[in-house]
């Protein structure tokens, strides 16, 4: 029975993954072979016994654990003698992803010897060990355990070699080895659900696998130089900053104001959209508008007029449009910039007009 056993527990010994079991209690019947030390001058003999306990929500658990044995005894007067072990115990299990459960185990207990003969004798006694469980199905599992016992006599060790069905009644499906499913670029998901299957090593990625992108511009995290860019109506460049305008952008919008008057009026949406657009296309942009009116009237009063008229532009593009106000300014300039001759109705048409002067630092666009 020795042979078999010691088989057993080398093959037991030659794996080391574990299924999980779960919370609850245990019970543990087994059989063995005890194997005494030489300066017991005890006969190694099998013996069976019965273990009960209760695995916790994590590695550990505890077992009450009765062993018995017959043995023969070479001391004078003494043939056979009767041995029943009762000990406590814990266990501590190695987390793995498989069948097999590696663990191991400590405790104290008693020893109580019948000799027949003598009167009987008992001892105080540590334990420590280890083994295997391998899970049958989610509750049984076949266990082996190999324990040794240390006694009042500090030179007497003795080893317990043992083999059994564990069984807790709190299991858990028992893991299966499958292969781990393919991941070619390493990135920790598998080919399979992969949106991005080259991602460059290193990089972090989201759940589809493709690298992250927190600041939604279209540029990965890892060759973002400006992570902020959240301004989805923005042009962004290569390295997801804002681009910029290189040179000044004159605009003249096609405006006409009731006499004499300064008020909005709706037709006046389309064209201030347009500065609009630009300023969100180029978040680091900037304008002036600008008010002109022809020389009818007192130079004073068209003055005040060209100023109001390009306040209420400008007025629009931040109310209406929600370009920030310290990206725009305004100013009037009057009769004073006259661009055709106010002698003729058509060069004072010209002249009364709304400009809209945009500067920048990286971009030029060609107005239309």
């Amino acid at each position: 029975m020795r042979a078999y056993l010691l088989g057993a527990a080398v093959l037991l010994a030659g794996f080391s993954v574990q299924a999980e079991e779960g919370e609850g209690l245990t019970v543990y019947p087994f059989v063995g072979q005890t194997l005494y030390s030489g300066s017991s001058r005890f006969d190694d003999e099998g013996h069976y016994g019965f273990g009960l306990g209760y695995r916790f929500e994590n590695p550990w658990a505890l077992e009450l654990t009765y062993m018995q044995s017959d043995t023969k005894s070479d001391l004078p007067g003494v043939s056979d003698v009767d041995v029943d072990q009762y000990h406590i115990g814990a266990l501590y299990h190695f987390a793995t992803d498989n069948r097999w459960s590696p663990f191991l185990s400590f405790g104290a207990g008693v020893g109580e010897y019948s000799r027949t003969g003598q009167g009987d004798d008992n001892e105080i006694q540590l334990n420590a060990g280890g083994g295997l469980k391998y899970a049958i199905t989610d509750k049984a599992h076949l266990r082996g355990d190999l324990r040794f016992y240390r006694g009042n006599e500090e030179d007497a060790v003795n080893a317990a070699l043992s083999l059994g069905l564990h069984y807790a009644f709190g299991g858990r499906p028992a893991a299966v080895a499958t292969a781990a499913p393919l991941d070619s670029d390493g990135d920790g998901v598998a080919d399979a659900d992969d949106a991005c299957p080259n991602t460059p090593a290193g990089v972090e990625v989201d759940a589809r696998g493709c690298p992250r992108d927190d600041d939604g511009d279209g540029v990965p995290n890892y060759a973002d130089k400006c992570p902020g860019t959240t301004n989805r109506q923005a042009r962004i460049d290569a390295e997801g900053c804002y681009v910029k305008l290189e040179s000044k952008i004159d605009m003249t919008l096609n405006l006409e104001f009731d006499f004499d008057s300064a008020a909005a009026r709706e037709e006046h949406v389309p064209e201030v959209q347009k500065v609009a657009k630009i300023m969100q296309e180029y978040p680091d942009s900037v304008v002036t508008i600008a008010g002109h009116t022809d020389s009818t009237g007192p130079a004073d009063y068209n003055q005040g007029l060209s100023e109001r008229r390009a306040a209420t532009i400008a007025g629009m593009l931040t109310e209406r449009f929600g370009i920030d106000a310290s990206r725009v300014s305004s100013a009037g300039y009057g009769e004073s910039q006259p661009i055709a001759s106010n002698d003729t109705r058509a060069g004072r048409q010209e002249n009364r007009r709304v400009m809209a002067h945009l500067v920048g630092e990286r971009e030029e666009i060609e107005m239309k």
